[in-house]
C-alpha cells in the first residue's frame, strides 16, 4: 500500500465544505493546511498555531506533553530530519464545536527502519520503510487570534495495542518529491 497524504487534505475539505458555520469553516481550513504543512516539512505550519502551543499524546503507559513554540518546533523538526512526516488519515468523524475539531479514524505513517530502530523498535531491515499504522481519536482545540482560527494544540488518543508496523515494499515508497507534486495540485 502506498500512503495518499492528500487523502486527510479531500476529507478535511469536505467536512468544510459541509460546515455552515464561518468559525467551524476556518478551524477545518487551518487544520487542513497544517497537515499539509506538516507532510511537506513546511515551517509554515508554526503559522497554524497560537504563539505557545501544548500537545498532548496518550498511548498506552507512553504519553508524552509538549508546551511551547520551542519543544513543538523540535518534535516537528524531529519528524522532517527522520524523513517520517509523510501521513495518510482515513477520518471516519469529524465534528466542530464552539471550542474546536474532534475527530476519530486511522492513521498511516511510512517511516524508515533507521528512524524505528533509533526510537527502540525492533525491526529487520533499517535500510527498509515501514507502514505504521493506528487508530486514533483527536481533538484540536482553536482560539481566534487576531481575526484568524489558530490551532492552540492537539490532544491525541493512540490505539497502541493495535497498532501496526509492517514492511513496505520498495515500491510502495512515496517520496517526499512525490507528495509535493500531488499536493501542488490542491
Amino acid at each position: 500500500m502506498k500512503i495518499e497524504p492528500l487523502k486527510g487534505w479531500h476529507r478535511y475539505t469536505e467536512f468544510m465544505n459541509q460546515q455552515k458555520d464561518p468559525r467551524g469553516r476556518a478551524m477545518l481550513d487551518n487544520v487542513r493546511h497544517h497537515l499539509k504543512y506538516e507532510c511537506l516539512g513546511d515551517p509554515e505550519i508554526f503559522n497554524t498555531m497560537v504563539p505557545e502551543p501544548d500537545y498532548r499524546f496518550y498511548a498506552g503507559y507512553g504519553n508524552a506533553r509538549l508546551q511551547g513554540m520551542e519543544a513543538v518546533q523540535k518534535f516537528y523538526h524531529d519528524i522532517w530530519n527522520t524523513r517520517s512526516s509523510l501521513v495518510e488519515l482515513h477520518i471516519h468523524r469529524c465534528a466542530t464545536a464552539d471550542w474546536g475539531i474532534a475527530c476519530d479514524g486511522e492513521w498511516y505513517q511510512q517511516v524508515p527502519g533507521e528512524t524505528l530502530i533509533a526510537q527502540g523498535q525492533q525491526v529487520d531491515d533499517p535500510k527498509a520503510w515501514y507502514l505504521s499504522h493506528a487508530h486514533l481519536s483527536w481533538f484540536f482545540p482553536y482560539e481566534e487570534v487576531d481575526g484568524r482560527m489558530l490551532l492552540v494544540g492537539e490532544i491525541c488518543y493512540v490505539d497502541e495495542a493495535g497498532s501496526t508496523l509492517r514492511k513496505l515494499d520498495p515500491a510502495d515508497v512515496l517520496s517526499l518529491e512525490e507528495a509535493k507534486e500531488a499536493w501542488a495540485d490542491v
